[in-house]
């Protein structure tokens, strides 16, 4: 590469050529990054879009009476999740994190 630099040099278009690439490159890159932050975002709203119409369903459903849910049993089945997702995971972070507390002491 840097024979390349060396050519270009002697030519005398070396540095405003590199400095263009570069810039060509970054614009390129950055470009991509706008068009992958783009999916993201809408992605997201539709999502939030998704989330709202089904809340607001839910809540027209319940305040007609057409489902009577259950608080106890759900709070109950969420109370079940909580634990065995703390009885998976919750024991191994304790111990990764007393772990690499007692090796920074």
């Amino acid at each position: 590469m840097s024979w390349l630099l060396e050519a270009l040099a002697a030519l005398g278009a070396g540095q405003r050529l590199m400095m263009g690439a570069m810039l060509l490159a970054g614009g390129l890159y950055l470009f991509k990054a706008v068009k992958i932050g783009r999916l993201i975002g809408s992605v997201f709203s539709s999502a939030a879009a998704y989330g709202i119409v089904v809340l607001v369903g839910a809540g027209l459903a319940i305040a007609l009476g057409w489902i009577d849910p259950n608080v106890g049993r759900m709070t109950s089945q969420v109370a079940t999740f909580v634990d065995t997702v703390w009885n998976a995971v919750g024991e191994w972070v304790i111990d990764a994190t007393i772990g690499r507390l007692e090796e920074t002491a």
